[in-house]
């Protein structure tokens, strides 16, 4: 990978990683309930699912679900329901106490991301743009999901980062409750706009 490579990989793929979605918002919105060190696991839980896809996407699977565009439908609406029901989770939060909001653990980042159309749209993009034919598949398909990875891992820590200093700026029960409505607003948003895309 030559430095323009890199420029311009991070060109394309930053703004998509790093732009308002299902994953870093609910970043965002554990990092705000549970402080970022607890949001370690579903933060993990995102990217092993990221990574995963990467690698099948990578070597193949892409062509498959391409060929079958009732699977991304369906992972789509099921997808935008999942978000949504955290949404509505999220907007009953009414306290700068913790305890009413379960924790965000391994699991949900992994059930999160699974049915994160974003994701799966951001490395179908990847590999669209950045694939080489010519080249050996896999140490370009290692490389390029390596990479991806640590760009979601500093992205999903800004986002719970961001949230974490939201919640401790404005820790009162009036700020708990304009911040569950503002993030649970944009995440019923973002299953809108995942149910129409």
């Amino acid at each position: 990978m030559t430095i323009e490579f890199v420029l311009l990989w991070l060109s394309v793929l930053f703004p998509l990683v790093f732009s308002v979605g299902p994953g870093n918002l609910l970043c965002a919105v554990a990092g705000g309930a549970q402080g970022y060190r607890k949001s370690l696991p579903f933060i993990l839980g995102l990217d092993v699912v990221y990574s995963s896809y990467s690698l099948i996407f990578g070597f193949g699977l892409g062509a498959i679900v391409l060929q079958f565009p009732i699977l991304m439908k369906t992972v789509q609406v099921v997808g935008a329901i999942y978000v949504a029901w955290l949404a509505l989770k999220f907007m009953r939060r009414r306290h700068v106490e913790a305890k009413e909001l379960p924790q965000l653990r391994f699991i949900d980042g992994v059930i999160s991301q699974a049915l994160n159309i974003k994701g799966i749209s951001i490395i179908l993009t990847m590999y669209s743009q950045f694939l080489n034919a010519d080249k050996a598949l896999i140490p370009q398909v290692l490389g390029l999901t390596l990479a991806l990875l640590l760009l979601n891992l500093f992205t999903h820590s800004v986002w719970t980062l961001g949230g974490s200093w939201m919640a401790k700026t404005f820790a009162s029960d009036r700020a708990v409750r304009i911040q569950s409505m503002v993030f649970g607003i944009m995440l019923l948003i973002v299953a809108a706009w995942l149910l129409l895309k």
